[in-house]
C-alpha cells in the first residue's frame, strides 16, 4: 500500500474562508434541507483539508522503546 504525498487544494487562510463561508451557507439552510445537507458536506470536506494541514504541523509522537524503559 503506498501513501501519496499530501497535495493541498489551497493554503490554510483560503481554507479557513471557504469553511466560515460553507457554515454561514448550511446555518442560513433550513435544517435538513438538500441545500443543508450540500453544505453539511461542504463544510466536512473542507474541515478534512484543514485536518491534514495541522497533521503537518504537529511532530510524531515519541515512540519509546521498550527495551530502554529499564535504562
Amino acid at each position: 500500500m503506498s501513501e501519496k504525498a499530501f497535495t493541498p487544494r489551497a493554503d490554510r487562510p483560503t481554507l479557513m474562508r471557504e469553511h466560515a463561508a460553507a457554515r454561514a451557507k448550511r446555518a442560513a439552510a433550513a435544517a435538513g434541507s438538500a441545500e443543508w445537507r450540500t453544505a453539511a458536506a461542504e463544510v466536512a470536506a473542507i474541515e478534512v483539508e484543514i485536518a491534514k494541514f495541522e497533521a503537518l504541523r504537529v511532530p510524531p509522537a515519541r515512540v519509546a522503546r521498550p527495551e530502554a524503559k529499564g535504562k
